[in-house]
């Protein structure tokens, strides 16, 4: 370990990465699934008052700036004007393969369903069926999962255009005259990457294969479909046509 990260580890305490993070929820009694990332600990709210009334499921994303409650203390105004003492206390559950955006919280008595992908800045006040995709403050299901699927593939070589042209206008390497390195395009390779080759032309595309743990699953499908583009050269020209109108 470098002084670096001990430095950090002393600083943050569990909250130094996911790892140690769901290490000490589960210690405390959270039913955390495997494969589960809280990603920037530090900057995320998990209610551990009542921690056993918390279940995250497998390969569940927790962004960055995310709050999980499962009690108020909105009763604290009738306290205050009336005396009473009132509990609150909620369970939450989240199912497996969730994704939720930055920024969301999540009140308690809410049950989140497998598959779900909540949106960033989202208010969860009710339970969100399996396979949708919701968003909002308060929280509503936008659509199914198989349709944001379809939307998202159909978006797939505009965004890539997208972000070729910022990276052309403003990067450092383009202004010297170089060429995108095929690591910017990590998550998009797969339009124009060849099929049954062993080694992959960049070692990032295989770590985006091996994401979630689904590496089997990814793979199987990525070889049953044949790339957009028959070469990365006419994948970066496609786009550079994109650019120029």
């Amino acid at each position: 370990m470098s002084l670096k990260d001990v430095i950090r580890k002393f600083a943050y305490g569990p909250k130094t990465d996911s790892s140690s993070y769901v290490a000490y929820l589960r210690s405390l009694g959270m039913v955390i699934g495997e494969n589960t990332t809280i990603y920037v600990p530090t900057k995320c709210q998990i209610d551990t008052t009542r921690p056993w009334m918390i279940e995250i499921g497998r390969n569940v994303s927790i962004t960055e700036g995310v709050t999980i409650l499962t009690h108020g203390y909105d009763w604290s105004v009738f306290k205050g004007k009336y005396g009473d003492v009132l509990g609150s206390a909620g369970h939450v559950r989240i199912g497996d393969n969730v994704f939720i955006g930055m920024n969301s919280t999540i009140l308690k008595g809410v049950e989140i369903g497998d598959n779900v992908v909540i949106g960033a800045g989202s208010v969860v006040t009710k339970s969100i069926p399996p396979d949708s995709v919701a968003v909002g403050n308060p929280c509503c299901v936008i659509a199914d999962i198989d349709s944001y699927l379809e939307k998202r593939r159909a978006a797939q070589v505009d965004e890539a255009a997208d972000l070729y042209d910022c990276w052309r206008r403003n990067s450092p390497e383009a202004r010297r005259g170089g060429v995108p390195p095929r690591e910017i395009f990590a998550e998009f390779f797969w339009l124009f990457e060849p099929r049954g080759k062993d080694v992959f032309s960049d070692p990032s595309f295989e770590a985006m294969q091996r994401l979630c743990g689904s590496f089997d699953q990814s793979q199987a499908l990525f070889e049953c479909t044949e790339p957009r583009f028959a070469s990365y050269e006419e994948f970066l020209s496609e786009l550079e046509k994109r650019c120029r109108h």
